[in-house]
């Protein structure tokens, strides 16, 4: 049996700004940094038998404060398809920047995330795919165990509608992902099982 923890990266000076972030990379604020440290801890206690994150910078700072908080010798290994959504012309910008640039598009978004196109940004059903194929080689190259994913709010949803088979826009328009918030994933059965989502304990 395997174990899967999904870890969305720490809190950024855009996170707090609410920008959105995509591809851009940015690195975790003062706070985050915090907040990696605490996440680190809570995984302290668990023998990891990997570590994988996202290349970009948020994910990698908190991927590192788990390993180092771990002991158990295991280093971060860096896959750049686990990056969130690029999202084009929307990167750096706040929701409401987006609905008085682009005829209210991010209100549109919020409601129905797969009718809307963003300029420039890399289509929903390409980055689902992505995220699908990279955890499913993660997932079958890791040994029995537990392992953690760093990644990215994006990504963890599409994995989530995945497990679940549920509607994307639908589960994304209820699910909250905070930064540095553990997902956890039973895996190596037929069936995955979503054992929680979005635990912030080790934050309080």
């Amino acid at each position: 049996m395997k174990r899967c923890y999904l870890v969305r990266h720490a809190q950024t000076a855009w996170n707090e700004a609410n920008r959105l972030q995509g591809h851009s990379d940015v690195p975790l604020s003062l706070e985050g940094e915090a907040q990696a440290r605490r996440v680190g801890a809570w995984f302290a206690s668990r023998h990891l038998q990997g570590i994988f994150t996202s290349a970009l910078a948020r994910s990698r700072q908190t991927a590192q404060a788990i390993a180092a908080g771990n002991g158990h010798g295991v280093s971060p290994v860096v896959e750049p398809n686990l990056a969130e959504m690029h999202l084009g012309a929307w990167e750096g910008l706040t929701p409401e920047e987006i609905d008085a640039r682009f005829a209210n598009a991010y209100a549109q978004w919020k409601s129905a995330p797969s009718s809307v196109v963003i300029p420039g940004a890399e289509p929903l059903a390409a980055f689902r795919q992505r995220v699908r194929q990279t955890l499913r080689g993660i997932l079958a190259g890791a040994a029995s165990g537990e392992s953690v994913v760093v990644t990215h709010g994006g990504v963890i949803a599409a994995v989530l509608a995945d497990v679940l088979g549920a509607d994307y826009d639908a589960l994304l328009r209820r699910l909250r992902l905070d930064n540095a918030g553990v997902t956890a994933l039973e895996v190596g059965t037929a069936v995955p099982h979503v054992l929680w989502i979005n635990s912030t304990t080790h934050l309080e």
